[in-house]
């Protein structure tokens, strides 16, 4: 079948153009959960050397965004690498979350399984972007060469590669239970060998009995330990300096890399494989390359945003940034490479934290909380059964059966829900399916997000926003997903190719950047994209 989709799109065309006036290699570098006041407050303690420079490249000699947004709700990681990849907002590419119920099946849905493909390089579940129901940028440029432009995605998670990869490039991501580098059958019949070699090289377990430790004296870091009595470590890990890594290379070491900067480095050395194996950047047509790290994520969701651990982490990234930007100039030529920068989502601080400081700060565990609102709900209707079958947070899916069965008025129940809902702690607002199907919420700065991340095939009936700083959920210290500007401000930076060093603190959205891109290049936008291009990025191109 994929064969067939690539063989479609080449529309029997037998040689591809050449980009005139273009960048020889696109460079997407996304990092997870970084909000967008980040970089420029850790900016002291980065690379400042003139060729030996990560975040500073885009800081000093890059063209900043810094009042860029999600227009959306469900600030998450799987939402925010769709949105950035399409252009599009969610209810146009169909990623409405990490995972949802399947409406007819009551099946839970993660956003990159596939059940139709085999995992190449470990054992478990694979992936594939079938859930994806829009063209990326990349998927544009592949079609644009007829089929000749190479691109490729990586990242510590499925999602984070699958997402950017798109239809037609070629995706990779990293195994926690045995460390690999690994792939799906939707791309290849077999993990190829340079993959292979990269397994085989001993990198993945050279960590094993090494201690993450700060990088510089305590008293230069920006934070401090304040939130430290409000963390969760991961298991294997203790509050505070040094975190030792597990002596043998085994699962539980394989799972704490994340956790880690050394997960970023495993991301980063596999990009320069990838770089290196397929020759990117060696001719006229331009290639995609997209590499997600996702360790700020994961050491952000237990140790919080205002941790040392947070902070050590991101100088950690710079410095790797900083290697792999010498690589692809000694590989390509920075002149001709550009490189976009953004994240997919921001973070709130840890909830107990902010209240220890004088603000507001809730956590909870909302989904249990339906088990009494269902007894309720079955009194009030004069029924038996559960009304609420399914949550996936934020959505609430209704059994559609039972309310049939007992000839019960949908939107009746969906109200009664949605007043029952309202009444939770930590609950902000609550919206019905019919409201956000059927109402002009524009007027609304909350409604409007969430009625833009809905997609009605996927989404459940009542759907809840928390307050400010509120966790539906007690799964992590720290964590995203709102409506709120800690979650939906994010970087939007370009640096590289022609780009010149300028500050625009007009309000864009990452959406814009898939967009900004297929202009540049003179492409066709991605299929359902809602952003706009940047002028200033744009008009590099004559």
């Amino acid at each position: 079948m994929n064969n067939a989709i690539r063989l479609l799109a080449l529309c029997a065309c037998f040689s591809a153009p050449a980009f005139a006036d273009s960048p020889k290699l696109i460079v997407q570098i996304t990092v997870d959960q970084l909000r967008g006041d980040l970089l420029h407050k850790y900016q002291s303690n980065f690379l400042d050397k003139r060729n030996q420079k990560g975040f500073k490249r885009f800081l000093d000699d890059g063209t900043l965004y810094t009042n860029a947004h999600y227009r959306h709700a469900t600030t998450l990681t799987a939402v925010g690498h769709a949105t950035l990849a399409t252009g599009a907002l969610p209810t146009e590419h169909g990623i409405l979350s990490n995972g949802w119920v399947d409406r007819d099946s009551g099946e839970k849905i993660y956003c990159v399984a596939d059940k139709n493909t085999q995992l190449l390089g470990a054992d478990g579940y694979s992936a594939s972007p079938a859930n994806l129901m829009a063209s990326t940028f990349s998927d544009e440029l592949y079609q644009a060469s007829n089929g000749k432009a190479k691109i490729y995605a990586v990242s510590t998670k499925d999602r984070g590669a699958v997402l950017t990869g798109g239809h037609f490039g070629k995706a990779f991501w990293f195994d926690k239970n045995n460390g690999n580098v690994v792939t799906s059958n939707y791309y290849f019949d077999s993990l190829p060998d340079y993959a292979v070699k990269f397994n085989e090289s001993g990198l993945k377990d050279s960590f094993a009995g090494t201690s993450w430790t700060l990088s510089q004296e305590e008293a230069n870091y920006h934070n401090d330990a304040s939130n430290r009595p409000f963390q969760i470590p991961p298991k294997g890990f203790r509050s505070g300096f040094p975190h030792q890594m597990p002596e043998t290379a085994d699962k539980a070491y394989y799972g704490l890399l994340a956790y880690t900067p050394f997960g970023d480095k495993l991301t980063a050395e596999f990009a320069k494989q990838l770089v290196k194996q397929a020759d990117m950047g060696k001719d006229d047509i331009t290639d995609y390359l997209s590499v997600s790290f996702s360790t700020n994520d994961y050491v952000g969701h237990m140790f919080g945003p205002n941790s040392l651990e947070a902070e050590d982490n991101l100088m950690n990234l710079d410095r790797t940034l900083a290697d792999f930007f010498s690589f692809l100039d000694k590989q390509v030529g920075l002149d001709n490479v550009l490189i976009a920068l953004s994240a997919d989502h921001g973070v709130d601080s840890i909830p107990e934290y902010k209240k220890s400081i004088g603000f507001a700060g809730f956590r909870g565990n909302t989904g249990k909380q339906f088990e009494a609102i269902n007894q309720e709900l079955a009194e009030q209707f004069g029924i038996e059964g559960k009304l609420v079958s399914r949550t996936s947070m934020p959505f609430l899916y209704l059994d559609l059966a039972l309310i049939e069965q007992n000839k019960l008025d949908i939107h009746a129940v969906q109200l009664a829900v949605a007043k029952h809902a309202a009444t939770l702690p930590g609950i902000a607002r609550v919206f019905t399916r019919k409201q956000l199907m059927t109402e002009d919420l524009s007027f609304d700065p909350i409604g409007s997000k969430v009625q833009r991340a809905y997609v009605p095939s996927r989404a459940g009936d009542v759907v809840l926003v928390q307050s400010p700083s509120s966790m539906f959920e007690g799964y992590s210290a720290a964590t995203h997903g709102s409506p709120y500007k800690y979650d939906t401000h994010v970087p939007v930076f370009f640096t590289g190719w022609k780009v010149k060093p300028r500050s625009i603190s007009r309000q864009v959205s990452p959406e814009d950047v898939a967009v900004t891109l297929s202009a540049l290049m003179k492409i066709t936008y991605p299929d359902k994209s809602t952003g706009q291009p940047l002028d200033e990025v744009v008009s590099l191109a004559k």
